[in-house]
């Protein structure tokens, strides 16, 4: 609170807000599954040939769980740096992902994403506050990734 006066400073209010959720829909093309595992030398046939993947059982390419997981990764980085519910700007780091795969991800199939910051805390060491979030991918064939993720949120410079 600044000093005579009822209004919290802005570094006393949250760039966040425990359940606030954001969402994402994708959906992956053959090309863009080839491209991506040539893109992080994932040479798994499995993301580059159809009979390959075919023979293991799978309709069509199977996505690199790399893939999914960036995708995920990127919608914190993409939604922190975006501005609050009420325009105010803000900055988020990541600081460690937990991911763990429950279905392979197959071609051209939607897939759902989600994130709810499920905690905050102040750390004034820091000049922020840690999110903790939960994350998770799913399609119509249910769960395919769950996640936690942990992040530091800031304002910017002159917000502060």
């Amino acid at each position: 609170m600044s000093a005579g006066s009822s209004e919290p400073t802005v570094a006393a209010i949250a760039p966040a807000h425990v359940g606030e959720t954001f969402t994402k829909r994708v959906r992956l093309s053959t090309d863009e599954i080839r491209a991506f595992a040539a893109s992080v030398d994932d040479r798994n046939p499995l993301h580059h040939d159809l009979a390959t993947a075919r023979r293991a059982g799978y309709p069509g390419l199977i996505a690199s769980g790399t893939q999914l997981g960036s995708l995920l990764m990127a919608m914190t980085a993409t939604h922190f740096s975006s501005r609050d519910a009420d325009g105010r700007a803000r900055v988020g780091l990541g600081m460690g992902f937990d991911i763990r795969f429950r279905a392979v991800v197959l071609a051209d199939e939607d897939i759902d994403m989600r994130w709810t910051v499920t905690a905050l805390e102040r750390k004034a060491r820091l000049d922020g506050w840690i999110a903790q979030l939960e994350g998770r991918a799913s399609s119509g064939r249910g769960l395919l990734m769950s996640a936690t993720g942990t992040l530091l949120l800031r304002w910017p410079e002159d917000r502060r």
